[in-house]
C-alpha cells in the first residue's frame, strides 16, 4: 500500500514516529475487532464487486513459525485488501502494513483512516532509517509486516527494481521474508485512476516459500533473493 508519487517531505505526527510503534493505537483489541468486522464486510463486498480472486501457495505458510515479512509486487491500490483476504484468516489479523507516509499518512484524517482499515503504519519513502525502528519494534512485538520494496506502484504491472529496506530489517530482526505475486491486479484499478474499472476481473495471489537470512548475507544479496522469488511466483503462473 504504498503511494504512486512522493509529495516532498512531511512532518513527523504522532502517527508517524521515526522512532517506538508508529499508530499503536491501530493494534489495540478494540481496534483489531472493528477492523475485523470491516474487512468481512464492506471491504470484502468491495474486492469481489472488482475483482475474482484465486489463492495458490498457501501451503508455504504452514511451517511459518515467528513473525515474517511479506514482500510483494505493487501494482494497485488492491493489492492489500487482496493480500490480506487471501492469507488465512488467524495470520491476516496479525499482519501490519507499511504505507507511503507522504500520501496515507499526509492528513490525520487520511491517516487515521488507513491505520484502521489496514492496520498501517508510516514509511518515509528515501528514509528508512525513521521508519525501521518502528518496524522492527512491530516484529518484536510478534506482528507480521507487509512491504512493497517496489517503493511506488508499477505503472505497466511489470515488476520493478527492490529497495533494500525490506531486506535490511529481515536481516537485522532475523526474520524471514515470504515473496507474494499479485497477477491481474494492474488491469483492475491502474495506476493513475482512482476507481476500479467496471468488471470483474480474475486476480492470482501466489504466495511463495519463506526465504530465511543467511548468515553473512548482505541486503543488496537478500534484496535480489526477495525480486527473485516473486519474479519466479509471477512468471511460473
Amino acid at each position: 500500500m504504498r503511494s504512486p508519487e512522493r509529495k516532498g517531505h512531511q512532518a513527523d505526527t504522532p502517527l508517524d514516529q521515526p522512532h517506538g510503534t508508529p499508530a499503536a493505537w491501530a493494534r489495540t483489541p478494540a481496534a483489531g475487532l472493528l477492523r475485523e468486522a470491516v474487512r468481512r464486510t464492506l471491504l470484502r463486498l468491495c474486492v469481489q464487486a472488482y475483482a475474482r480472486p484465486l489463492v495458490d501457495g498457501l501451503e508455504h505458510l504452514t511451517g511459518l513459525r515467528g513473525p515474517a515479512v511479506f514482500v510483494a509486487n505493487h501494482s494497485s491500490h488492491l493489492d492489500t485488501p487482496l493480500i490480506l483476504g487471501a492469507l488465512p484468516q488467524q495470520l491476516a489479523r496479525r499482519v501490519a502494513v507499511g504505507a507511503a507516509a507522504d500520501y496515507f499518512f499526509a492528513s490525520p484524517l487520511t491517516g487515521a483512516a488507513t491505520a484502521l482499515l489496514f492496520n498501517a503504519f508510516p514509511i518515509q519513502r528515501g528514509a528508512a532509517h525513521h521508519w525501521r525502528a518502528g518496524a522492527e519494534s512491530l516484529l518484536g512485538q510478534g506482528w507480521h509486516l507487509l512491504l512493497y520494496p517496489e517503493g511506488t506502484r508499477s505503472p505497466d504491472g511489470s515488476l520493478g527494481t527492490f529497495k533494500t529496506g525490506a531486506a535490511r530489517l529481515c536481516l537485522g530482526a532475523g526474520v524471514p521474508a515470504v515473496p507474494i505475486a499479485l497477477l491481474g491486479a494492474h488491469t483492475v484499478i491502474p495506476r493513475g485512476t482512482r476507481w476500479p474499472r467496471p468488471g470483474v476481473s480474475p486476480v492470482l495471489i501466489r504466495v511463495g516459500r519463506p526465504l530465511y537470512p543467511v548468515t553473512g548475507e548482505t541486503p543488496h544479496v537478500l534484496r535480489e533473493r526477495m525480486r527473485g522469488g516473486v519474479e519466479q511466483l509471477l512468471l511460473s503462473a
